[in-house]
């Protein structure tokens, strides 16, 4: 029988929940408790707990610390976070505790249920798949490295199935600083992707628009990220990867001047600006050509380079190969239609 503990400090919401839990597990043990004090109590004299529904913001310990010790105790428990307010800034504070999800109030009573009954198509292996990929995302996520972030979807989208990219594309609508719109973008490319499988012609569709998504999510996480201003430097590169990035303009977002960014990036990263930027470009460019079906004049459009022969010389340079030649070699390996 499945043992739930409701971390609650409002009676309504602590009956409301205990009612639709009883009523849709069968033989639950449901615990309460309205404290934190009282929340780890209960999670010393408990020998196993399956579900924890918390509130972030009951009296102290408050709910993350109550989540940081059932961790301490238990790798295995499924957990809810229930809060009133949508604190980003806290959410990403727990990613690394393996929050299984975060619902606003009020709760829909059918939400509540959904979380209490996965789909039963739903296998173990697919639920450890959805759970590794999860926490590879919150741990990234929470180490605030947009490189390291854009350089995980690159390799991610270069082998995933159709089952992978959606399941890709659910846990992104899941993060607590997407706007509505983006949500709606990414739940769309799931249903084609649902419907006519990952094709070339929607891998550059899906990479835009989780560019896109990537964009509003590091934004909120760039608040709570210390950053020098070579961080911050390298940050909003890989924010406008896609764009004509200048070293006036990222000068002015790393709040240092043009010529002392350029004289310290070198110094610090190993490579001067220009060059990097082409590196982190070319990565892209690559990735276009072997999973998109994007013509190169298009593909050189899209990362911003207006001159498709200058395009070409730069990928040779950096490659070795021109872009159709890379293309062409890297053609043999590929199953995506």
């Amino acid at each position: 029988m499945p043992t739930v503990v409701i971390v609650e400090d409002e009676p309504v919401e602590a009956e409301s929940l205990h009612r639709i839990i009883a009523a849709s597990l069968d033989k639950a043990q449901i615990y309460e408790a309205s404290t934190g004090r009282k929340a780890i109590q209960l999670i010393d004299q408990l020998n196993h707990i399956d579900l924890l529904f918390v509130d972030l913001n009951i009296p102290r310990p408050d709910g993350r610390e109550v989540i940081r010790y059932l961790r301490s105790k238990n790798s295995e428990a499924r957990v809810i976070v229930t809060s009133a307010n949508d604190d980003f800034d806290m959410v990403r504070s727990m990613l690394h505790l393996q929050v299984e999800d975060y619902l606003l109030k009020p709760i829909k009573k059918g939400t509540i249920i959904d979380k209490l009954h996965p789909a039963p198509s739903a296998d173990r292996a697919a639920v450890a798949e959805a759970s590794a990929l999860r926490q590879q995302i919150n741990t990234l996520l929470a180490a605030c490295d947009y490189a390291q972030w854009h350089d995980f979807l690159l390799g991610f989208l270069a082998q995933v199935s159709d089952s992978q990219a959606i399941l890709l594309l659910t846990l992104l609508q899941q993060q607590p600083a997407l706007r509505q719109a983006s949500r709606e973008k990414l739940s769309a490319l799931a249903l084609q992707i649902t419907h006519f499988g990952f094709t070339t012609a929607l891998y550059w569709r899906l990479l835009q628009a989780t560019l896109y998504a990537s964009q509003e999510i590091f934004d909120a996480a760039q608040k709570n990220c210390p950053m020098d201003f070579i961080a911050r430097a390298k940050f909003h590169i890989e924010r406008n990867i896609t764009g004509n990035v200048t070293l006036d303009a990222i000068a002015s977002k790393a709040f240092v001047s043009a010529c002392y960014l350029s004289r310290m990036f070198k110094k610090s990263v190993g490579t001067g600006f220009a060059s990097y930027i082409t590196s982190r470009k070319i990565r892209f460019a690559c990735a276009l050509l072997r999973f998109s079906d994007l013509n190169i004049n298009a593909l050189a459009l899209e990362l911003s380079w207006q001159d498709a022969n200058y395009f070409c010389r730069i990928f040779k340079k950096e490659t070795g190969l021109s872009p159709s030649d890379y293309r062409r070699l890297q053609a043999a390996p590929q199953t995506r239609a």
